[in-house]
């Protein structure tokens, strides 16, 4: 297997995991057979200096330094995009984090998978394996279910992959991307794949992510099928519409067919089922209001304003 490849990684204040990486991808190269074109770390507006990390290896390096921080999706679509433009002879890109969670050692494992598909779809790895703790994995779970509840789709991948040189310009032009990668692709109809990987452990430090950015980048995911969302839970306003009908109804039965004498009950729970139905009808409302309204608006994709972010780009050659 004779593959040609770059790879793109956020990275936020992580730079000495980063330096490990490139050097774990150099190592991991030369003994599984692929050639790494170039390695592009997009900063993510860290406050820590990259000045200083030494790069082993032949592979260049670039830094897209961004504006701002922009957040670890959106800095994703400006990487794949900014690698689009410039990076012509190359077979695949390959997105991971920077930190070690996602291992070298199994791009070779995707590259495989990518070779049986003739390289006609995006191969994502699948976690088989996780190293969280136990409260992070009931929440993922959590997340997962709410996931296919509200959109039917299962959400079993993070950001590792590798996408094919033929796929990209596709790619770019999602934009969903923007919101959340793994989540755009699913919607935009690629064709996409996934291979079994376990999850490895960071190379330093802890993890910057924190659960309220967990939470947020959970909805970023659910965002994305906003339409199907909408109609789901219409029909589940409809339901709970019927529900409370039906719950008035008896309210109403018991108040003039029986003896029960609580004063004052039949207005209690009647003016807290109405408050319920119209809660849950206004919200509805709303949201179906607001993806109508979205449907006017004409969406960018981050291959037409990707270099509005970029403040500047350094290239290192070890």
């Amino acid at each position: 297997m004779s593959f040609k490849i770059a790879v793109v990684s956020p990275v936020y204040n992580d730079w000495q995991s980063f330096q490990s990486l490139v050097d774990e991808l150099n190592t991991v190269s030369v003994k599984d057979g692929f050639e790494i074109e170039h390695i592009v770390a997009v900063n993510d507006g860290s406050s820590e200096s990259y000045e200083g990390s030494k790069f082993e290896g032949n592979t260049p390096v670039s830094i897209v330094n961004l504006n701002n921080n922009v957040g670890h999706q959106r800095a994703i679509s400006i990487g794949l995009s900014y690698m689009d433009d410039r990076f012509k002879d190359v077979d695949c890109f390959v997105v991971m984090d920077s930190d070690g969670e996602d291992r070298p050692q199994d791009i070779v494992k995707i590259l495989q998978h990518i070779n049986k598909t003739d390289k006609k779809a995006i191969v994502f790895a699948k976690r088989e394996k996780r190293s969280e703790g136990l409260m992070f994995k009931l929440f993922y779970r959590v997340y997962k279910a709410s996931f296919y509840w509200l959109t039917n789709q299962k959400l079993e991948f993070g950001n590792f992959s590798a996408i094919p040189r033929n796929l990209l310009s596709r790619v770019t032009a999602v934009p969903e991307l923007w919101n959340h990668y793994s989540g755009a692709i699913m919607k935009s109809k690629i064709p996409y794949q996934s291979v079994g990987t376990d999850r490895g452990r960071r190379y330093h430090g802890e993890s910057k992510m924190n659960f309220a950015n967990l939470v947020l980048h959970g909805l970023s995911s659910i965002s994305i099928y906003l339409d199907v969302v909408s109609v789901r839970l219409l029909f589940v306003s409809f339901f709970f519409t019927i529900i409370t009908v039906i719950a008035l109804c008896v309210v109403v039965a018991l108040t003039l067919f029986t003896d029960l004498t609580i004063p004052g009950w039949p207005s209690i729970v009647g003016l807290s089922l109405l408050n319920i139905l119209a809660i849950v009808i206004l919200t509805t409302f709303l949201i179906l209001l607001f993806q109508l309204n979205q449907k006017t608006t004409i969406k960018l994709s981050p291959k037409n304003y990707y270099k509005d972010f970029i403040l500047s780009v350094i290239q290192i050659h070890s």
